[in-house]
């Protein structure tokens, strides 16, 4: 999985973009066929930053996720939480398409003392 930090509007230290980067890949345990993560970092005016989370998965599927808080590290992890959930989400949403229901005629027929059933 390929994992992309970058800044806008202002620099951010090597320490918070090698936070980001491990943090990403800590994803990767909730949906395993991830292709690539990027992190944008910004500086909303003179206080507040933001973070920004684009995932792209399993058949070019993107998911993202912003944040804002008054520290850059508070808002890698309000996204990382939003990110967990949709990842979460997301897998529960193929999973469930993989299964199917047994259609009505197979199940009357298969009842005991249901006698002949026409439909």
């Amino acid at each position: 999985m390929k994992v992309v930090v970058t800044a806008r509007h202002a620099k951010f230290n090597a320490l918070l973009k090698d936070a980001a980067r491990a943090k990403a890949r800590h994803l990767e345990r909730f949906f395993e066929h991830l292709k690539k993560i990027e992190v944008i970092f910004d500086l909303d005016g003179d206080t507040r930053y933001s973070t920004e989370m684009i995932a792209s998965g399993l058949h070019d599927h993107i998911i993202v996720s912003r944040a804002r808080d008054k520290t850059a590290l508070g808002a890698l992890d309000r996204v990382l939480d939003k990110m967990e959930r949709q990842l979460i989400k997301y897998k529960e949403k193929l999973t469930q398409k993989g299964q199917h229901r047994t259609s009505r005629k197979a199940t009357a027929g298969s009842r005991e003392g249901s006698g002949d059933v026409w439909w």
